[in-house]
């Protein structure tokens, strides 16, 4: 085998390439060895199981595997082509050294052109099996491949991709693998004709080269988790290819309109946001710590201790300055800013979970575990950062 490619660099060893499909998955591989046409033995482990795809020149010609429920007379007898007596005798043949298809032809069980059939179904079992794998190991190394096998396949590897995440669920074949949503995709240089069901094509029609992901799920009538493992198919095959990501202007996505109660809009819908998920992952603390973090961010360091701990007095010869002036004394300004930015993010929930004076309502302290902490520190950085995104359109308004 030639270099490696940039993308299998980092699984290169002497003889070939030695990884986990966690970091290269079995389609990514698959695609990888057929666009250099390689020649040798690809061994698959995941646990007790062991499995081996024979390649040549890129395509899949043979496997095997240890698991009992892939051998040839279980395909057979899954598919209905067999009776159990008839793979129970292909089995005692097999123990006497005879080769189970050829048992099975010898007995008239099965046609000639039925076992050469048999064994393309019972390779492509075994390529499917590994698809729905949780984790798993690969070793390919170049070799030429031993002749004992004298039925072989020919088998196209785009074709087997696509059948294989076809039976995979959604969830267990995206897990890891999520798409990025602004990503845009185009026709990439794998051919389709002949491959796609209805659906698929459905699907592959829409890509235009400049709708993004997100926007291909909207539009598909496929269902979005369908649509997504659909993409990531036709990713993994060639089939389409990355553009790059979209990008929109900022008051497009961010703010509808240049105005004060546009803005507010987004903040509230930015916050719901982040309030539901931190409520889906710590449960009702989510208001409480919300409301601590959000009080924090409103009172820079020690202004809201220095004015607790400031005579009664010092407020009152403030509010006559602050009435000749016509505004309001700086406490009530103050408190004024605070309940807007508390109602506009949530509104009762923030005046509920936060009193401004005296205890809270009768209700006792809640106890924030550590690991709850560890849960909504990325909620709380993302609000920090969604908050400056606002004040940063708000400021030329102020």
């Amino acid at each position: 085998m030639s270099t490696p490619a940039k993308r299998l660099e980092p699984f290169a060893v002497p003889g070939g390439l030695r990884g986990t499909l966690a970091r290269l998955s079995l389609p990514e591989l698959l695609r990888e060895l057929q666009e250099r046409e390689a020649t040798g033995i690809l061994a698959l482990t995941s646990g007790g199981a062991r499995k081996a795809l024979y390649l040549k020149a890129g395509r899949v010609v043979f496997a095997a595997s240890n698991m009992p429920t892939d051998r040839l007379g279980e395909v057979l007898l899954r598919s209905g082509k067999i009776t159990r007596e008839q793979n129970e005798g292909s089995v005692r043949a097999l123990a006497q050294g005879r080769r189970q298809g050829r048992a099975l032809v010898e007995t008239g069980a099965l046609s000639p052109q039925e076992l050469w059939s048999a064994v393309q179904a019972q390779v492509s079992e075994i390529v499917f099996s590994v698809f729905q794998w949780d984790e798993g190991q690969f070793h390919f190394e170049e070799s030429v491949l031993p002749e004992k096998e004298r039925i072989t396949v020919d088998l196209d590897v785009t074709a087997l991709v696509l059948e294989g995440l076809r039976r995979a669920d959604p969830a267990s074949a995206m897990r890891g693998r999520e798409l990025d949503g602004y990503l845009v995709l185009e026709p990439g240089s794998t051919p389709a004709e002949g491959l796609l069901q209805p659906w698929e094509s459905h699907v592959l029609s829409l890509v235009d080269g400049e709708k993004s992901v997100v926007e291909l799920c909207q539009e598909s009538e496929a269902g979005e988790g369908q649509t997504q493992k659909v993409l990531y198919a036709f990713l993994a095959t060639g089939i389409l290819r990355s553009r790059g990501r979209k990008v929109r202007a900022l008051d497009q996505d961010f703010v509808p309109e240049d105005t004060e109660m546009a803005l507010v809009d987004s903040f509230n819908k930015m916050y719901r946001r982040v309030l539901a998920y931190m409520v889906r992952e710590v449960g009702p603390i989510a208001e409480s710590v919300l409301a601590k973090y959000l009080g924090a961010a409103g009172d820079p360091a020690g202004r809201g201790a220095a004015q607790r701990r400031r005579p009664r007095g010092g407020g009152a010869r403030a509010e006559p300055r602050a009435a000749a002036r016509g505004q309001a004394p700086r406490g009530a300004r103050r408190r004024a800013q605070r309940a807007a930015v508390r109602g506009a993010a949530g509104g009762e929930a923030h005046a509920r979970a936060r009193p401004r004076d005296g205890a809270r309502a009768g209700a006792a302290p809640t106890a924030v575990s550590l690991a709850q902490r560890q849960q909504v520190k990325g909620a709380v950085v993302l609000l920090a950062v969604l908050l400056l995104l606002v004040l940063w359109r708000l400021w030329p308004l102020l």
